[in-house]
């Protein structure tokens, strides 16, 4: 089978596509997932450097994940070891007040998240813990700022399944009800769209289970 990618899902591969499969070294926000605004670039190697001490022996790639701003993959990015191993970016996005022009939580355009995936020849660029209804023209952002750089980069989403999250909401912070309209069908209806929008990496996050997964996997192969 052709090397996939299944992120925040747990699956039983067959033996053949156990060499295909990488370990991700995962780089949270460092001062709160969804908070631009708490951002301190003083404090950033304290925090981050522990983290890449602790994974560099056990991954095979660094993913900067549920990043808010620009700001802080690039401190990120600056403080990774020069090991050779590639950096994936995921963003996430505002799910509310959306203009026409996708935007990550610091109301930054994804069009710029996008130029500096280039910038910093990242290996992907996925868009996490968002809705899912948010990730296509996000997506559709991508797809074009690449393809006006001229290069080709993988790109992806992975959804969570909370409601909308106000602005001043800190992820994780408390117990968040679950959408009962992204049970399995409901979710795979989201991903189709993305692949078809040419979506090569396509998981699920907080809320998507291992159930959702097997799903995606059967119905996305290939």
């Amino acid at each position: 089978p052709a090397p996939r990618t299944i992120l925040k899902g747990v699956q039983k591969l067959p033996p053949a596509t156990w060499m295909t499969v990488r370990v991700a070294g995962s780089l949270p926000p460092l001062f709160g997932s969804y908070r631009p605004d708490l951002f301190e670039p003083t404090r950033v190697d304290e925090v981050l450097q522990p983290l890449i001490r602790g994974l560099a022996p056990h991954v095979d790639l660094w993913l900067a994940e549920t990043q808010s701003s620009l700001a802080e993959v690039r401190a990120i990015a600056a403080g990774l070891p020069d090991d050779g191993k590639p950096l994936w970016l995921s963003f996430t996005l505002k799910d509310e007040d959306v203009d026409e022009v996708p935007r990550l939580r610091s109301g930054e355009p994804v069009a710029e998240a996008a130029k500096l995936a280039v910038e910093l020849g990242a290996g992907a660029l996925l868009f996490n813990c968002s809705q899912p209804e948010v990730m296509a023209a996000a997506l559709d952002t991508a797809r074009a700022t690449f393809a006006t750089a001229g290069v080709e980069i993988p790109f992806g989403a992975y959804a969570n399944a909370f409601p909308p999250q106000p602005e001043e909401a800190t992820a994780n912070d408390g117990l968040d009800p679950l959408r009962p309209d992204l049970d399995p069908p409901g979710y795979l209806s989201f991903a189709q769209d993305w692949q078809a929008r040419g979506a090569s990496l396509i998981g699920g996050c907080c809320g998507i289970g291992p159930e959702h997964i097997a799903v995606l996997d059967q119905r996305l192969r290939g």
